[in-house]
């Protein structure tokens, strides 16, 4: 393994146990938008078997007038008992790429007062490579409307436009819908569920729920369901949620 690699995968590791983009449901955007001069961290360890996974952090800042701003390294496969722990994949000819470092940009309309409201976003960046050649730029850019009829939760809904560096697929499968879900059971319960439409290797739905441990974080669970492209693998979805203010006092 090459320094790069080295250097990378210290980072990796230490991100996984003391890191702090936008906020997530499990895949797609949750359309909450960071207070300003606040952050956002989120974890998301995908489990495809016990020593195979994938990591995706999300770091975002409130930036004021429902602005946000951040930074996503995702897409990196873990692999444990098999010498080589991290694993890169910067061919052209084998997409998406991976793993990617993305910057990201929020920006959130009220549509009318604590009831609807419209996020319009994206996420952009390179996949990690020592060969400046092998670089290539991933986006995702996407519309949401944000629903939220009461106190119970919210229903989100919207469309998207990405590249095969991003998800892989054929070029014609690079628009598509997202929609989910978060419902509170009570204070510290809720349920959450997302889905992607497509054929690529990110067309797949989430459901499961999550537990509010402490005024600034939260714990969630899912099962990851080849849906609706069933070539990809079934997992489990592990998401570590860390506010850097007291939200459960502003809900």
């Amino acid at each position: 393994m090459n320094q790069f690699l080295k250097l990378t995968t210290a980072f990796v590791l230490l991100s996984v146990h003391f890191s702090i983009a936008q906020q997530n449901l499990f895949n797609i955007p949750s359309g909450d938008i960071t207070p300003k001069g606040k952050f956002f961290y989120q974890h998301q360890l995908n489990f495809y078997q016990l020593n195979e996974l994938e990591s995706k952090s999300h770091v975002v800042c409130g930036v004021g007038k429902r602005w946000d701003i951040g930074v996503n390294f995702v897409d990196l496969p873990l692999q444990f008992g098999k010498g080589q722990i991290v694993s890169f994949n910067d061919s052209s000819n084998r997409k998406p790429l991976y793993p990617l470092l993305m910057f990201t940009l929020q920006k959130q309309v009220v549509l009318k007062e604590d009831l609807l409201f419209l996020n319009i976003g994206t996420q952009i960046g390179p996949n990690l490579s020592d060969r400046l050649a092998n670089k290539k730029i991933a986006f995702f850019n996407y519309a949401l409307l944000r629903w939220q009829p009461g106190k119970w939760g919210y229903l989100v809904g919207g469309a998207y436009h990405t590249n095969d560096v991003f998800v892989g697929g054929p070029p014609s499968d690079q628009f598509g819908i997202m929609l989910g879900y978060e419902y509170k059971l009570s204070k510290r319960w809720v349920l959450m569920g997302d889905f992607i439409s497509g054929t690529h290797k990110k067309s797949q739905t989430v459901i499961g729920g999550g537990y509010t441990v402490g005024p600034k974080l939260q714990v969630f669970l899912g099962g990851l369901l080849a849906f609706p492209n069933q070539r990809i693998d079934n997992g489990v979805v592990l998401e570590i949620n860390w506010y850097g203010w007291r939200f459960m006092e502003a809900h």
